[in-house]
């Protein structure tokens, strides 16, 4: 019967949340904008793979709100664009992917608003489910954002050729 007791022990993490450690993946790479941000520099950094898989950089990022709004609103377009063949919705579906350029530029600055917001969030904290907290918005999600680029391509095809 021993096999089936087993004590839960919490991994605390007790010292205040870090921004730091939310970030994990390329510190070396965020701190000085986040720095120079904190001292009220320019909101618009230049970041080519925001730029180019924006959708999927959010939600690698772990803003997935923000991702899945662009996935939705293009795959929407898409479909209208499909379904009339009007000029007017291929050119606002052409046009959305200025979202994308947006993402270059500003996408640095929603990631350091959206670490700030989660560093806020985890001081709030209890200590004993700081260590989960920490587990789950810290870093980056490969596999979420993988499983999402695979949703992305059946959501197209089911959209445009159905």
């Amino acid at each position: 019967m021993k096999a089936f007791k087993r004590e839960l022990k919490f991994e605390s993490y007790t010292k205040p949340v870090e921004r730091d450690d939310l970030i994990e993946k390329n510190l070396e790479y965020y701190k000085p904008i986040f720095e120079s941000f904190d001292k009220g520099g320019d909101k618009k950094v230049f970041n080519l793979h925001s730029m180019i898989f924006a959708p999927y950089w959010y939600i690698y990022r772990k803003m997935v709100i923000q991702g899945s709004l662009i996935i939705g609103l293009q795959v929407l377009l898409a479909m209208l664009a499909s379904v009339f063949r009007q000029p007017l919705w291929i050119g606002i579906f052409v046009l959305s992917f200025g979202l994308y350029v947006r993402a270059g530029f500003y996408g640095v600055h929603d990631y350091y608003k959206h670490i700030n917001k989660l560093k806020k969030q985890g001081d709030e904290v209890d200590v004993k489910f700081r260590h989960k907290f920490m587990t789950d918005k810290s870093g980056v999600d490969g596999y979420i954002t993988g499983c999402w680029v695979g949703g992305t391509i059946f959501l197209y095809a089911v959209g445009v050729f159905l």
